[in-house]
């Protein structure tokens, strides 16, 4: 990593893209962003518990990773008919969540703004409801058999907690990490947001990553779940602000981008993006991050997307306008959104969870 003239970290010059080391898995894509971080406080006991209420995904990600812009995008997406994921209604848990999710969207769609750090001291949790019917996720049926009624709903509650950021590093033993252990514990899947520009900065994503993993699988193995010397959960690993051009313009150049629906930008293959970028981050700990999930989560349960809560940026016809494609404006330190939010590939990673989570008859 370097520096520019404004003392901003970049990225350094494009390596080149290995091609015949990369496997070939199926398509997916991504994005996200966020400058905002919760402090959250644990109550004793979360309002729902996962053997009352069902299937339990956790989003969990290191301080200011971008889970409170995630949140406000997958209200969102959920709005876009158009979309090949079926029909989703989320429903919050209680009037925090409630207030939560229905204000951060709004400061992204309205005012185009990045939610704040908020200081509540509450979980967070919403119960969402799908219908995958005439989505590529739907069920195969066979042929000529009658649809079974409800075959492709789908429930899980989302939760967030989120804590200081000294909470997740490596020998924190103190009782918000304990309990924010017990809280990824208790949830079947898991989101996991990495932030490549912070990483970039600041080369501390192990940091907060290694020490979680350690407990996680302490936890499981004294709970009898470990299964081999793999964590229970499956998990979507989610390349954040991929609609950045310290990011995009970098896969564009190597040759990970692909033209998806409406021009819009997919990456094929991100987890080899995933890696070839961490090659790129010279003294960070991007490769880490990767062996260490490699080696904590089945490789039948880990899946890859690269993602961006607020989309590109798009030209007067709607499309995304590769000349430019950024979506956000800095100036004096404050980010504006410049265009129109449309989340890309939000949703997707939580689908993947509960497809996976279906094929092993846990959804």
């Amino acid at each position: 990593m370097s520096e520019d003239e404004s003392g901003h970290t970049r990225f350094p010059g494009p390596l080149p893209r290995p091609r015949p080391e990369l496997p070939e898995p199926p398509a997916v894509d991504g994005f996200e962003d966020d400058t905002a971080s919760l402090r959250l406080d644990l109550p004793a006991e979360p309002h729902d518990t996962p053997d009352r209420d069902g299937l339990r995904i956790g989003l969990w990600g290191s301080q200011e990773s971008g889970k409170t812009t995630f949140l406000g995008a997958l209200r969102l997406a959920m709005f876009n008919t158009a979309s090949t994921y079926g029909r989703w209604q989320v429903i919050a848990s209680d009037d925090a969540s409630e207030r939560f999710m229905v204000e951060t969207s709004r400061l992204l769609s309205v005012e185009r703004k990045f939610p704040e750090a908020t200081q509540s001291a509450v979980e967070f949790s919403w119960r969402f409801l799908g219908d995958l019917a005439g989505s590529p996720y739907a069920q195969r049926r066979r042929l000529f058999a009658r649809p079974r009624p409800g075959a492709d709903e789908m429930q899980f509650l989302l939760t967030m907690l989120d804590v200081g950021g000294g909470t997740y590093e490596d020998l924190n033993e103190d009782l918000e990490a304990r309990r924010s252990t017990d809280h990824l514990a208790a949830s079947a899947g898991l989101v996991y947001l990495f932030d490549p520009i912070r990483e970039a900065s600041e080369g501390k994503s192990f940091a907060y990553l290694n020490g979680t993993l350690a407990r996680l699988t302490r936890k499981a193995l004294k709970d009898g779940r470990l299964e081999g010397p793999y964590l229970p959960q499956h998990i979507s690993v989610c390349l954040t602000k991929f609609d950045d051009p310290e990011v995009f313009e970098r896969a564009r150049r190597g040759g990970w981008t692909d033209e998806g629906p409406h021009g819009t930008p997919v990456v094929p293959d991100p987890e080899g993006f995933f890696d070839w970028l961490a090659k790129d981050l010279h003294g960070g700990t991007m490769q880490q991050v990767g062996e260490a999930l490699r080696a904590s989560f089945h490789p039948s349960r880990i899946r890859f997307f690269a993602t961006s809560s607020i989309g590109f940026g798009t030209s007067p016809a709607g499309g995304v306008d590769l000349g430019r494609f950024g979506n956000v404006d800095e100036s004096d330190g404050t980010q504006q959104i410049i265009g129109p939010v449309r989340p890309h590939n939000v949703m997707e990673p939580v689908i993947s969870l509960l497809v996976g989570l279906r094929k092993q008859g846990r959804a």
